[in-house]
C-alpha cells in the first residue's frame, strides 16, 4: 500500500477515535480506567483528549492529502502519543489496562515517527 494512503487511513481513524472519546468518554475509557471516568472532571479531561486526537488526525489527514506539512503533523502526533505513554506508564494509580494503553502509545508514537520520517523523505525527493 502506498505510504501516503497509509498515513491518510491512520489519520482518519484517529479522527474517529477522537470523536468517540468526545461523544462518550465512558465508552472509550471506562474499560481502561474504570468507574472514575464518570467523574465530571475526568469526563471533561477525556473529552479534551478526544478533541486533541480529532484535531491532530484531521490536520494530518489534510496535510498529507495536500502534500504540504504532513510529516510535521505526523511527528506532532508522535509527540502526543509519547506524552500519553509517559503519563500512563509512570502514574501509580493506573491499573494494568492503563499500562497496556501506555505500551500501545509507545508503539503508536514510534510508528507515527517512522511514518513522518518516510513522508518527509518522500516529499524532499
Amino acid at each position: 500500500m502506498e505510504l501516503r494512503r497509509i498515513a491518510l487511513y491512520v489519520s482518519r481513524v484517529r479522527v474517529g477515535f477522537g470523536l468517540v472519546m468526545m461523544a462518550s468518554p465512558r465508552v472509550a475509557f471506562g474499560p481502561i480506567y474504570g468507574g472514575g471516568v464518570r467523574e465530571p472532571a475526568a469526563a471533561a479531561g477525556f473529552r479534551m483528549m478526544g478533541a486533541r486526537e480529532a484535531a491532530l488526525g484531521a490536520g494530518a489527514a489534510i496535510a498529507v492529502a495536500e502534500r504540504d506539512g504532513g510529516a510535521n503533523w505526523l511527528s506532532m502526533i508522535a509527540v502526543a502519543d509519547g506524552l500519553d505513554a509517559v503519563i500512563n506508564l509512570t502514574s501509580r494509580r493506573i491499573g494494568w489496562r492503563g499500562k497496556v494503553l501506555g505500551i500501545l502509545a509507545v508503539g503508536s508514537a514510534g510508528g507515527h515517527l517512522v511514518l513522518a520520517k518516510k513522508i518527509a523523505a518522500e516529499t524532499a525527493a
